[in-house]
């Protein structure tokens, strides 16, 4: 077997790999009869003949570039009392845990992304379920006619909204509020061929998260692929010093074809300050390394803003603080006194 074989059989096999890490993480199987016990509702895919063989916990579809599908849900109320159900299609991307999000829009999609889910399905409007009623929803899609590798990737989401929002927002002009929801994955491709991962490290920057001091590494998967079992490890030093200042480790992430993620680097309480800082930094997944060095400033500006925000800094006047102060204090008495005395006695003579 020469090297290039070799490399193929090899490849079909981290491909292989690859879709059975996701068919895991979309099995919900287990998920799905807790979320019907409180949403009320049974919801069950269709499955195409696009389906993928063996693939049957979510959408999984290979269709050529311009062809035409339909999805089908089957959806059930399991209740007497009338449901308004809204299904809405969503694009995968990356949350800053470095997880997966399927029935989210992400509100700064990725500058890679040249295919959106949204774009392809054609969700209806709101459905109403009487009691115990079933119904067959039909979603169409139509593929983007010009081919593309790897995959595209999001999910539908269904969820409820009540007769008393729909008449609050119908009335005061208000957004829906959904209660309960659950969501179908889908992964859509024009073919199985495998596809390298590859990353890079767009930017670091002072940052917050939850209103804590972090430094953001944003790191960008611009393949058209999962990231699978993705490991991170950050390091953060003064410019020219050698001494570790902050450091952070994630395992068992997982990033979404084309998308991107803040990678935060805690500064466990302490403050911003000014100055020139490097970034070392390593990813891996499976045989995959990534290794990034990267130079970035903090702005004296930027640092006493998020210092203000942060809620585990304590900005009240320090007790060194307070005692200058009355140190000052009585100094300044002492020396109006001892003025005033040298006054009185220069009179008194």
């Amino acid at each position: 077997m020469n090297v290039r074989q070799h490399k193929h059989k090899l490849n079909k096999k981290i491909g292989f790999l690859t879709l059975l890490l996701m068919m895991i993480f979309f099995s919900t199987s287990d998920n799905v009869q807790a979320n019907e016990d409180m949403l009320g509702f049974y919801i069950d895919p269709i499955f195409p003949d696009s389906q993928v063989e063996d693939s049957n916990s979510y959408f999984d579809l290979n269709i050529e570039p311009g062809e035409e599908e339909t999805l089908e849900v089957k959806v059930r109320n399991a209740t007497s009392d009338v449901r308004n159900i809204e299904i809405s299609s969503h694009t995968a991307f990356t949350n800053v845990h470095g997880v997966v999000e399927y029935g989210k829009t992400d509100e700064n999609p990725d500058s890679s992304l040249s295919h959106k889910i949204e774009e392809v399905l054609e969700v209806p409007e709101q459905i109403e379920l009487k009691g115990n009623e079933e119904k067959i929803i039909s979603i169409p899609l139509k593929m983007p006619k010009e081919s593309f590798e790897g995959v595209m990737a999001g999910g539908l989401r269904v969820q409820e909204v009540s007769d008393k929002e729909l008449e609050d927002a119908s009335e005061e002009g208000l957004a829906i509020k959904n209660k309960f929801s659950y969501v179908i994955g889908i992964v859509i491709s024009n073919n199985r061929s495998f596809i390298e991962p590859d990353l890079t490290l767009q930017d670091v920057f002072a940052d917050q998260l939850n209103y804590r001091n972090v430094i953001s590494a944003t790191i960008q998967n611009y393949t058209p692929t999962f990231v699978n079992k993705l490991a991170v490890d950050a390091k953060v030093k003064r410019a020219g010093e050698e001494d570790i200042l902050y450091k952070a480790q994630n395992e068992d992430m997982q990033m979404a074809p084309n998308s991107h993620f803040d990678f935060p680097i805690s500064l466990e309480g302490d403050r911003f300050k000014s100055g020139d800082y490097v970034l070392d930094m390593t990813a891996r997944s499976g045989e995959n390394e990534w290794t990034w060095q990267e130079e970035f400033t903090i702005e004296a500006d930027t640092a006493r803003s998020f210092n203000r925000e942060d809620v585990t800094i304590d900005s009240g006047i320090s007790w060194w603080v307070l005692g200058t102060v009355l140190l000052i204090c009585v100094l300044t008495s002492l020396v109006i006194y001892l003025f005033w005395k040298n006054k009185k006695d220069k009179d008194s003579n």
